[in-house]
């Protein structure tokens, strides 16, 4: 590395770190309920050794709320509410970090592939990346999904670097097993994908068969304790019930055609229920590839897109095609890769309801960038000698930059105003009055009208992780979610105003106040709208 593209990279690097850094503590507005969750547990395992139920330092899943989170991220938040103390900043600092981190591995897997046509493709690529609204957006909060990439992309660096050192077939192989431990998407996506990377390692595996096999033990013995906990009822409850093939509407559709058809074995073949759910995961599939999702509006939920600039930047469209056919013609290995990358991203995310789902498909990235990158730069080398290409290119940066500004801009100034709502917003407003006032009060009744209160009141006010699992009235209902009805003096509903001992503060939505109410505090949200009110009667 010379010391222009040294000096290039860093600044790349310091860009992308101020892009995931500045103001994170504010925007987004409100830590989710996620976020809260890894924090909380991440508390507990540092002051108790064990989790919000009690177990003493999991190693395949949290159980959470029953959504049995992964644990390497709580893990990872450990050391930093050691050091920052439980708070926003604790929370979110991995992902911001690990998202950095993410934009200089791109660079080293980029010059791995040996593109020696596009010389300049590790840069421009790490360049998109840095500014990529996709990355940004979830490298600003606490999503795990966002810390499996980092290990995913240190994972397919680590296998194509076996090219030039055979020694790296010990530990290639270990990035896809953190990355299984981080998110659950990752748990299929790692093997899959390591599995095709597999074909660029079989001239060193034949040479040296004594690493490759050490290398894979190393793999298999650090996969054995998450192993049961994928094969449990636990992880199919979770499945269950976000994937499309438990839609029994598939089903219905089916037998009400063949019934229709006089059950005519033509029919039965034609409507055969595997025929409807074959049909539904292709339209899931195909969901992520839809111009809407990836160049205009990006995810429709708010806390992965801004909901008015994609998961790319339009101008990246057509730079992913003229970059993908180029790659075909002239490096056709890399190109298959690449393609192969984001083929079985999609795979697992394309079993859920829920399509498209930026998230789930995080692991995707940077595959999109470096295509692009490849684009520009074809463009550049074939185009600058022609007036018109000059201009083609000229668009081009321009279009970035206008797009990149467009998307900093609304990112930082209108987006926690509009959608603070999405992001559980007003309970730690809620917590910090509770804080000041609630020794008044024998019973604290909050609304779980936008979130899961308890672990608000647990993040907020650094509840005694043992005084909590003393006093908690919580259960598992029959989906497998965990539902917490109490603790101390704090209740927690879905109604208006109750029978409750003593004096009682409510924190309920408005349409929940009675007129006699004596209200203390209208939480709004930034928009101005409100979203709790405290009060007694």
């Amino acid at each position: 590395m010379n010391i222009h593209t040294r000096y290039a990279l860093i600044a790349i690097v310091l860009l992308a770190f101020f892009l995931r850094f500045y103001r994170v503590t504010q925007i987004p507005p409100a830590l989710s309920w996620d976020e809260v969750s890894i924090g909380y547990n991440a508390y507990s395992i540092l002051k108790t050794a064990r989790d919000e139920h009690g177990k003493v330092l999991p190693v395949a899943a949290f159980a959470a709320y029953g959504d049995y989170k992964p644990p390497i991220p709580i893990y990872l938040t450990v050391p930093f509410v050691a050091l920052l103390g439980l708070g926003e900043l604790s929370v979110r600092l991995p992902s911001v970090l690990l998202g950095t981190l993410t934009v200089v591995m791109a660079f080293f897997l980029v010059r791995e592939l040996r593109l020696v046509k596009l010389k300049h493709l590790p840069l421009l690529a790490t360049l998109i990346l840095a500014i990529s609204p996709w990355h940004i957006q979830l490298s600003r909060a606490g999503f795990e999904a966002n810390i499996a990439v980092f290990f995913m992309v240190l994972g397919v660096w680590s296998v194509l670097s076996v090219e030039r050192n055979y020694r790296f077939l010990l530990g290639c192989w270990v990035p896809f097993v953190l990355a299984m431990y981080t998110f659950n998407s990752a748990r299929y996506v790692a093997p899959l994908l390591a599995l095709g990377l597999f074909v660029f390692v079989l001239r060193h595996a034949k040479i040296h068969k004594r690493e490759l096999i050490a290398g894979i033990a190393i793999a298999v013995f650090l996969l054995l304790p998450i192993v049961p906990h994928i094969v449990s009822r636990e992880a199919r409850l979770r499945f269950e019930e976000v994937n499309i093939f438990t839609d029994l509407s598939v089903v219905t559709t089916s037998n009400e055609r063949i019934a229709l058809d006089r059950a005519a074995w033509w029919s039965k073949m034609f409507h055969n229920r595997r025929v409807g759910y074959a049909r539904s995961y292709l339209i899931h599939f195909f969901d992520h590839f839809q111009p809407w999702f990836l160049f205009v509006r990006g995810d429709g939920n708010p806390k992965f897109s801004i909901q008015d600039v994609g998961q790319l930047y339009f101008v990246e469209g057509p730079l992913l095609v003229i970059g993908i056919f180029w790659l075909f013609f002239k490096y056709p290995r890399v190109a298959w890769l690449l393609v192969y990358w984001v083929v079985v991203s999609i795979i697992p995310a394309a079993t859920a309801r829920e399509t498209p789902h930026a998230l789930r498909i995080e692991n995707s990235l940077p595959v999109w960038q470096i295509i692009a990158g490849a684009g520009i730069l074809v463009l550049i080398y074939e185009k600058k000698k022609h007036i018109f290409g000059r201009l083609i290119i000229m668009g081009v940066v321009c279009l970035y930059v206008f797009q990149f500004g467009y998307y900093w801009h609304n990112y930082y100034t209108h987006y926690p105003v509009e959608f603070s709502r999405d992001w559980q917003f007003g309970y730690k407003e809620a917590v910090t009055y509770i804080k000041t006032t609630g020794d008044r009060y024998d019973t604290i009744v909050i609304s779980e009208s936008i979130g899961r209160p308890y672990m608000y009141v647990l993040f907020y006010e650094r509840y005694d992780p043992d005084a909590f699992r003393k006093t908690v009235d919580g259960s598992f209902d029959a989906a497998g979610f965990y539902n917490v009805y109490g603790f101390g003096k704090y209740r927690f509903t879905r109604q208006g105003v109750g029978d409750y001992p003593g004096r009682v503060l409510y924190v309920l939505p408005a349409d929940h106040v009675p007129k006699n109410a004596h209200i203390y505090q209208n939480i709004r949200l930034l928009n101005g709208e409100s979203t709790l009110v405290m009060f007694d009667v």
